[in-house]
């Protein structure tokens, strides 16, 4: 999109609407999906405020994702013989190399997930959220020199029937702390 163009649009400025891309280098809490009995839809549309877990849930994790390693993408698919859906993609590079997340993402291969990502202009994207997504690939790499990235890049893809909501309970602060008391 050009930022030249403002003749007759009523629109943020070009420096405030893109000023924030990406995945913020912060925490990714990644739950099983097949331990989620419901989603509370948050007060506006295309928000949830809550996750309710069902009986059998054990634990979620919160991993650790290097700087300017997350992105999300999420595209619309249609057929002429199918219903549109959406391809939502996640991936991301684990910093912590200690044995609690080695196990954690050995655990997450062939699991369907639900993913809250932070995004840079701190609202949370929820993926997977209608069908879950599954780990498609997982590269482990030690580094050769000093400086070198260690760690654990990591992929979700799933497909939904509907765009990836929002994770919001009622500010920034408060979303973390929700999503932290899931954990």
């Amino acid at each position: 999109m050009s930022c030249i163009i403002t003749q007759g649009l009523t629109a943020p400025d070009c420096s405030a609407r893109f000023s924030t891309p990406g995945v913020a280098h912060d925490d990714i809490y990644i739950f099983n999906y097949s331990e989620i009995a419901s989603f509370t839809t948050g007060a506006q549309t295309g928000e949830v405020s809550a996750i309710t877990f069902s009986p059998s849930y054990e634990v979620g994790f919160k991993l650790d994702i290097h700087k300017n390693s997350g992105q999300f993408i999420e595209e619309l698919q249609v057929g002429e013989e199918s219903a549109p859906f959406y391809t939502q993609n996640f991936s991301c590079r684990v910093i912590a190399n200690d044995t609690t997340t080695r196990n954690a993402i050995e655990g997450f291969v062939g699991v369907d997930v639900v993913i809250a990502a932070k995004l840079k202009n701190g609202k949370y994207k929820l993926l997977g959220e209608l069908a879950g997504l599954k780990m498609s690939e997982q590269v482990g790499d030690s580094g050769k020199v000093a400086g070198d990235s260690v760690g654990d890049t990591l992929v979700f893809t799933g497909e939904e029937n509907g765009k990836a909501r929002f994770f919001f309970d009622t500010s920034e602060a408060a979303t973390k702390v929700t999503l932290d008391s899931y954990l």
